[in-house]
Formats: structure tokens, C-alpha cells, sequence
């Protein structure tokens, strides 16, 4: 299907452009003018802005449902609540549970990525149960293991081609040989719930960890006689570091100070880690294999660990550009183009470019969302 969208403004990979058009042909931006000089069918977005798509590379679930229920209707209603708030792409994020769970959730993944409805799934986020006790979060002790490369090889073939992340705490035995093993064959590793030394935390990135999960949160922290992993994380040029920027998980002074050491290399990039709670009201929720209690719209488990969130990434988005004073074209960034280039996949999507996907999102001032458009196709709409 060919056809144009027309705005106020459209958030190009290269600036704002005023009172243009985009012309979407086959699912991809063919062109972007100030005129529909070939008359096709036009939506008109009036006053509405423009924008990337948002990705969402850390979320476990929303809207009552969660990836490890390893069904087609789950995964399906995630994608379907991320389109309506603005999200084109995310990955499916597992936790630590026993391995025959994790297995059908990778399972369900594979086959069901090609049928969603909403937002499209980039893959497979696995957050443990390559993990350590001290820094446990909402993962169970329990179903942690330890590193053995024969069950890393089998989950990676059992997703073929769509595990995308592993998290692993980098003081585990095996953990160099493990991440040399995910970079060759194009997976990155994560680093989080982790009691990581700094010079632990300094190798595992030289070996090829890429990740720092939820920045803050589920690590050792930093101290000025001992760095650990934040110290890490924020020393070294070469890591992506994740934020939850809920204004819980990290207070807004320090989102500042983050953003002030790892703007300038692109290297910070927003996560929702929301679990099955987002978009409905307080009470009693699991995640994987725990119960949560939401109240306020902040999920913690019974010994009181903060248990993913229930932020939508427009939200952050917000909450980031308040914390640092940045513009609004600048923290959108944080939640489309950087996560694309963490992925690789910046030629693809991230970025409202000629020749990109037609993964776009259009918004109104307060970030409203009237449309979300997914491989050229309108999977959310509302009325303008």
C-alpha cells in the first residue's frame, strides 16, 4: 500500500521538518517532501507531531498479561497495549524461573511473532536465571543457575535467530567464556542482579558485554573507594546503560547526572521493565514465579524489592526530558534511535529516514497518542 501522512512537524533522523509530507510505500518511508505532488491518499495529522516509533528492549508485560505465560494471546495483548501507547518495537523479556518455563516462553516468541497485532517483537530478552543472590530484585534464588555453555547454545538454538540479550552477573564462573561465546553469534550479553566487583564488571565489557540492565537497580553500586558495577558502567565509553526513568527506580538528580556522562557517545537509552501490572489499577499481581503488590502504581514483591514497574516509555520519555531540561527531540532519541543502535538495527528502525520502516508514532504536545503505525500499517489509531 502506497500512501502519505501530512503534519505540523515530523521528527526526521536530521531535524524537524514543518508542514510536510511522508510518502509510505510497502511498509517503508519512500520519501519525505513539503508536497503531495502524486495526489495520494493523504492522513492528515494537522497539528499532530510526528515521531519514531518507540522501542521498548526491557519489558516483561502489561495490561494483566506477561511473556512467560508462553502463550499467543499474551504476547499478542503486550503488543497490542505498547502500539496504543506509542511503542513500534520491543523485546519479549523473560526472568528467572525454572528452565522448562523460560523454554516455552522462547518457544512462544518464535512462533508468534509474525501473527501480533500491535507493536512488532525484535526478539528475546533474557534476564535470567544467569544471576546472584545479592542483588536478587523480583528473581527467585531458587531457579538461578549457574553458567554451563552446553544450555546456553541449546536456549540460543531453541530461539533461532531471536534470542537477543542474556543478562549474566559477570563474577560467575564461566561468565568470559559465556560472553565471547553470545558476541559470535550475535548476542549480546547484559550485565545486572549482579555483585560484580569494578574490575569484574571492566572485563566482562572488554569480553563483550554491551548492557548495563536497569542502571542502578539490581547492582552493586558506586563508591569512591569502591566503583563496582554503576562505577563501571559509568566510567566506560563502550557500555549501554539502561534507565527507568519512572522516577522510583532512580531518583531524577541522579537520571541527570547519567545522562550528563553518557549523552555524548549515545549511550542511554530508556526501558520501561514494566510487568503485567502496567495500564491497570493497584493490587495483588505475580511476575513469574512471585507475588507483587501494586500500590500507588509501585510494584514490590513481599520482602519489599521494587518488581519490574509500570511505566509506559511515553512516560519516561516526559519524565527524563523534566529531569535534565533536554528538548523534546532529544529525549525522544532515548527511546527510538539509541535503542536501535544497542540492537544494531539503526539502518532499520529508530529513525524516521528515507528508506527506513514506516515504524512511526504521532503525537500531540502532551504526548497523547492518536497513532501508531507499524510496518507502514495503522495498528493503533484514535481520533484526531
Amino acid at each position: 500500500m502506497r500512501y502519505a501522512i501530512k503534519s505540523k512537524e515530523i521528527y526526521t533522523e536530521d531535524g524537524i521538518l514543518e508542514n510536510s509530507y511522508m510518502t509510505i510505500n510497502d511498509g517503508k518511508i519512500e520519501n519525505i517532501s513539503n508536497s503531495n505532488d502524486e495526489k495520494l491518499k493523504v492522513i492528515d495529522a494537522c497539528d499532530l507531531k510526528i515521531i519514531p516509533g518507540l522501542i521498548d528492549l526491557h519489558i516483561h508485560g502489561a495490561d494483566g498479561y506477561d511473556t512467560m505465560d508462553a502463550d499467543f494471546d499474551s504476547l499478542d495483548s503486550i503488543s497490542k497495549y505498547l502500539a496504543k501507547n506509542g511503542v513500534t518495537s520491543f523485546l519479549a523479556t523473560t526472568l528467572t524461573a525454572p528452565i522448562e518455563k523460560i523454554e516455552k516462553a522462547i518457544e512462544n516468541v518464535v512462533d508468534s511473532k509474525e501473527k501480533l497485532s500491535g507493536a512488532e517483537v525484535l526478539g528475546i530478552y533474557l534476564e535470567g536465571p544467569y544471576l546472584t543472590e545479592e542483588h536478587k530484585g523480583a528473581h527467585p534464588v531458587k531457579f538461578m543457575r549457574e553458567l554451563k555453555l552446553d544450555e546456553i547454545k541449546h536456549l540460543i538454538d531453541m530461539g533461532k535467530g531471536d534470542v537477543k540479550i542474556v543478562t549474566i552477573a559477570p563474577e560467575k564462573e564461566n561468565s568470559a567464556e559465556i560472553i565471547k561465546y553470545l558476541k559470535e553469534n550475535n548476542v549480546e550479553t547484559s550485565i545486572g542482579h549482579t555483585n560484580a566487583t569494578y574490575e569484574q564488571t571492566i572485563e566482562a565489557i572488554k569480553n563483550g558485554a554491551k548492557i548495563g540492565v536497569h542502571t542502578f537497580n539490581g547492582m552493586s553500586g558506586l563508591h569512591h573507594r569502591n566503583p563496582g558495577v554503576v562505577g563501571a558502567i559509568m566510567d566506560n565509553k563502550d557500555i549501554y546503560a539502561e534507565l527507568i526513568a519512572d522516577n522510583i527506580h532512580v531518583n531524577p538528580a541522579v537520571m541527570r547526572i547519567l545522562h550528563r556522562i553518557k549523552k555524548d557517545n549515545d549511550k542511554l537509552y530508556l526501558i520501561s521493565d514494566c510487568m503485567r501490572a502496567g495500564g491497570l489499577s493497584d493490587g495483588k499481581y505475580s511476575l513469574g514465579e512471585l507475588e507483587v503488590t501494586v500500590k500507588d502504581s509501585i510494584a514490590r514483591t513481599e520482602n519489599g524489592s521494587l518488581a519490574g514497574s509500570t511505566l509506559k516509555i511515553k512516560n519516561g520519555v516526559k519524565n527524563i526530558k523534566e529531569a535534565t531540561g533536554i528538548n523534546l527531540y532529544e529525549a525522544i532519541r532515548l527511546a527510538s534511535i539509541i535503542p536501535a543502535k544497542a540492537m544494531n538495527i539503526d539502518d532499520q528502525i529508530g529513525s524516521i529516514k528515507k528508506g527506513k520502516k514506516a515504524n512511526i508514532t504521532v503525537i500531540d504536545d502532551d504526548f497523547n497518542i492518536y497513532m501508531t503505525i507499524v510496518d507502514g500499517k495503522v495498528v493503533y489509531e484514535r481520533e484526531m
